[in-house]
């Protein structure tokens, strides 16, 4: 689970992503997922993706990279997303200056309007007409100067209002981005998940006000890109966990969280040879290109939508089927029904976004699906490593299939080589550590307990609790029905 599938990204961005970590010595997924965020708010303006006869969808991507102190994310945010950083300091100072020139306009525009209403006033006062007048009011509206926009693409330290007004009277395809992520997890923008999940979805959002004019956000996007320190994460799900799994934002993310197995610190040795770094600029060049397209659309419904290639299609629809097979309760999405649930519309946005970056308007080829798999497979076991224990699922599945296992030996206390566990049971445990993970709380509740052969080989043996621990009430517990008495005298026979 912890090797980073590298490989399956395009050549191009591998190498740009390489870049990043020759320069910062980053971990390569932080890394990756920042890159991926970089692609995903470049184009998320730009496209939709469409699949069979399904409704186009967005491309925007929800990434969530939980890693401590140390990491370096500052300094990965800071290298890749660069151009949107410089692209909103300008834009800031362009801002300032056509508001001031705004302000003066509208003082001019204002006292014609008041000379103009008070011939008015005076020739409705001696009974006179104010046809003429009216007109000439009528003709000032048509100057009235307007009022300028923000173009902005990066918030963080935001409140939802103010997200969503921005989005409304700015642009409506923006990036929630955070290198410190406690920021945005402590303000109220992470507790306004209907609308993120929205975004997410491509759905129109209509915002109710008391005391200003209510709006709908049409057409919004947003790309998520949160870096948070376990702690402050950790503190999130105790507050917004349940809620956060429950309305399906987890799901929607793709989330990693650097581990011991997955950190760079102690072995980031000084190097003398310096790299160029043309990769990295090449990825600039091109996101800054695609800035000038979003610069450019007018129209709100001028998105592209890309399709996929025949073989690509043919490809992600055998994707979708083997994630469908897997949610099957001995398999290994049963716990994670919700993460699985968006993992192949995750599959065609990342390629989708490979697609346009690298090659622009065209159909999608089947490399790219075939690598996005990889990737968000990936992704996916880290979901399990986070999500999977949280209502003990597979822990009552373990029990489950053991208590069959220890019926079905007729010893007087049960016991089963830890490898014959992986060979013979629950498919949902055969991969990764989940397993290991899994006894170790079974442990905790003294319903299994581990010894070992004169030879070294692993046993699981039955516990004192094996019947009644905090695991024995789950519905997955019945899963596996214990043999008949036939059968066990069967099984002992032979």
């Amino acid at each position: 689970m912890s090797h980073f599938p590298l490989d399956a990204f395009p050549s191009l961005i591998r190498d740009i992503i390489h870049d990043v970590h020759e320069s910062t010595q980053a971990p390569v997924p932080l890394i990756a997922s920042s890159v991926i965020s970089a692609m995903s708010l470049s184009c998320q303006g730009l496209i939709n993706v469409k699949i069979n006869q399904m409704t186009p969808f967005p491309v925007s991507l929800f990434l969530l990279v939980i890693a401590n102190s140390g990491e370096r994310k500052t300094t990965v945010d800071k290298m890749v997303m660069k151009p949107f950083y410089e692209h909103d300091t300008d834009s800031l100072r362009e801002f300032e200056q056509k508001k001031t020139d705004y302000s003066l306009e509208m003082q001019v525009w204002k006292e014609k309007e008041k000379a103009i209403l008070s011939q008015i006033r005076k020739k409705t006062a001696q009974g006179q007409s104010t046809e003429e007048v009216s007109e000439r009011l009528k003709g000032l509206q048509i100057e009235k100067p307007i009022q300028p926009k923000h173009h902005r693409y990066i918030y963080n330290n935001v409140t939802p209002e103010a997200l969503q007004m921005g989005m409304f009277n700015n642009y409506p395809h923006i990036g929630l981005i955070a290198d410190e992520g406690a920021n945005v997890l402590d303000r109220q923008v992470m507790k306004d998940l209907s609308f993120i999940n929205s975004m997410w979805d491509g759905v129109s959002f209509h915002v109710d006000r008391k005391t200003t004019s209510s709006f709908t956000i049409e057409d919004g996007r947003i790309t998520l890109s949160v870096m948070v320190q376990k702690k402050p994460f950790d503190l999130y799900l105790k507050r917004q966990g349940d809620k956060a799994r429950g309305i399906g934002f987890f799901a929607r993310c793709l989330v990693v969280n650097i581990d011991e197995s997955l950190t760079t610190q102690g072995a980031r040795f000084i190097k003398n040879n310096f790299t160029r770094n043309m990769n990295i600029n090449y990825f600039h060049c091109r996101i800054n290109d695609l800035l000038a397209d979003n610069n450019s659309k007018k129209k709100i419904d001028g998105k592209l939508c890309l399709s996929l290639e025949p073989s690509a299609k043919y490809a992600w629809e055998q994707i979708h089927n083997s994630i469908e097979s897997r949610l099957l309760p001995e398999e290994e999405y049963a716990s994670m029904r919700d993460f699985a649930s968006k993992l192949a519309n995750n599959i065609a946005r990342l390629a989708a976004v490979f697609s346009y970056f690298l090659d622009g308007d065209c159909d999608i080829k089947k490399e790219y699906i075939d690598g996005s798999s990889v990737i968000c497979e990936w992704y996916m076991q880290q979901a399990i490593h986070l999500f999977g224990h949280e209502d003990g699922y597979y822990e009552a599945l373990l029990l489950s299939w053991l208590h069959r296992e220890y019926h079905q030996s007729g010893r007087v206390r049960g016991s089963i080589r830890f490898n014959d566990i992986r060979r013979y049971g629950s498919n949902a445990l055969r991969k990764g550590k989940l397993l290991e993970s899994v006894i170790s709380n079974l442990e905790k509740e003294n319903a299994v307990y581990i010894n070992y052969s004169l030879r070294g080989a692993k046993f699981v043996y039955e516990g004192e609790n094996l019947n009644n621990n905090i695991f024995t009430n789950h519905p997955a517990y019945l899963f596996y029905p214990l043999a008949t008495a036939a059968t066990v005298a069967t099984n002992r026979r032979y």
